[in-house]
């Protein structure tokens, strides 16, 4: 009983401390799992192109800073674009309401609509005003964030290339071995997960920004740096983009139902195919998670750190279904975090032992 009383505690001071240190514990974070995702092309470059290791990571790093620096300007032109739109979808919007009125018989004073006292009581105009100064304002400080990040990122890529040497000096026979299988297979497991997820979210953002422009959808790469962000919380990412994407589509082509349409398939396919075809294919199926806890993990990341918790929630629920796995006192707790698929191919990976 001391024993869990200890450990509870000990788990509410670990979320208070990462509550308290918010700002440098989500730098910490990131460049770990920008680390991860770019370990295996570093590598590649090592063992087959003959590149030496420092150089895989300049390499990965000016790719990754050229990446950065382009959906920035993007977002940049993007957001400039819908302030200066946002009257005429303000019309739009009313227009909308106009036409439910009509259809549902739902009162509508022309002089004075409920629409207009919702703009007024939210103060939109206000807020997008003072949305572009905050970004403004914000840009020196994001630049020194990201800098940072990028210095722990090489640090942290230049102590990978020392890694088994730092285990052969720390441990001593069997124990050596089996901290390193481990080890290794936690980092491998890891960095297969976040590479496969942000290869197949990065393709869903270029699928939908590419099928978005071709119909005409206004601010399409908006909507798919949305949906390439939202493609790290599963099932629930997908519908939370589908509901805004569409949203504006009917918005700007109302009464025209086809664009709307065309959208609403490019959302679907596109997360259909790349999310529950691709996606399983490539990774294999192992590392499927209970919808519950993608619920309490999302809800308790988002309390900790916002909308950037909410994005890295399931990759940390991942992390820790790996290590339970490859820990043998663990293994449980990883049966439980799975959902029933893992479950299932469990079982049959029993069986086909058992025969």
């Amino acid at each position: 009983r001391i024993y869990f009383l200890l450990s509870f505690l000990a788990s509410l001071a670990f979320i208070a401390i990462l509550k308290v240190t918010k700002d440098i514990a989500v730098q910490i974070v990131l460049s770990i799992l920008l680390s991860l995702v770019a370990l295996p092309a570093i590598r590649k470059m090592h063992t087959r192109l003959r590149f030496p290791w420092g150089l895989g990571i300049v390499v990965t790093l000016v790719a990754y800073i050229l990446l950065i620096g382009a959906m920035a300007r993007l977002l940049q032109a993007s957001a400039s674009s819908i302030i200066s739109a946002y009257p005429r979808y303000e019309n739009r919007l009313l227009t909308l309401y106009k036409y439910a009125a009509a259809q549902f018989n739902l009162s509508f004073d022309e002089g004075k609509t409920l629409i207009d006292n919702l703009l007024a009581q939210l103060k939109v105009r206000q807020y997008l005003q003072s949305a572009a100064l905050t970004v403004s304002n914000t840009a020196l400080v994001s630049t020194k964030n990201i800098f940072l990040i990028f210095m722990m990122y090489t640090f942290l890529l230049v102590e990978a290339g020392s890694f088994e040497k730092k285990i052969f000096v720390a441990f001593e026979g069997k124990m050596r071995h089996r901290v390193k299988s481990v080890i290794t297979k936690v980092i491998v497991d890891t960095t297969r997960y976040l590479s496969i997820k942000f290869a197949i979210s990065l393709a869903t953002g270029l699928v939908v920004f590419v099928g978005l422009s071709i119909i005409g959808v206004d601010f399409a790469i908006v909507w798919a740096f949305l949906a390439f962000l939202l493609n790290f919380i599963p099932t629930f990412g997908s519908v939370i983009s589908f509901l805004v994407t569409v949203f504006f589509a009917v918005l700007q082509f109302f009464p025209q139902v086809p664009p709307v349409i065309a959208t609403a398939l490019l959302m679907v396919l596109s997360n259909m195919i790349l999310g529950n075809v691709v996606e399983p294919r490539v990774e294999g199926g192992n590392l499927n998670i209970s919808p519950f806890l993608i619920l309490v993990s999302l809800s308790v990341w988002g309390w900790i750190w916002g909308f950037i918790g909410m994005i890295l929630a399931v990759p940390f629920l991942v992390f820790i279904k790996i290590i339970c796995e490859n820990v043998s006192f663990l293994k449980p707790i990883g049966i439980l975090i799975g959902n029933n698929k893992s479950v299932k191919k469990r079982q049959s990976l029993q069986e086909e032992q058992a025969k």
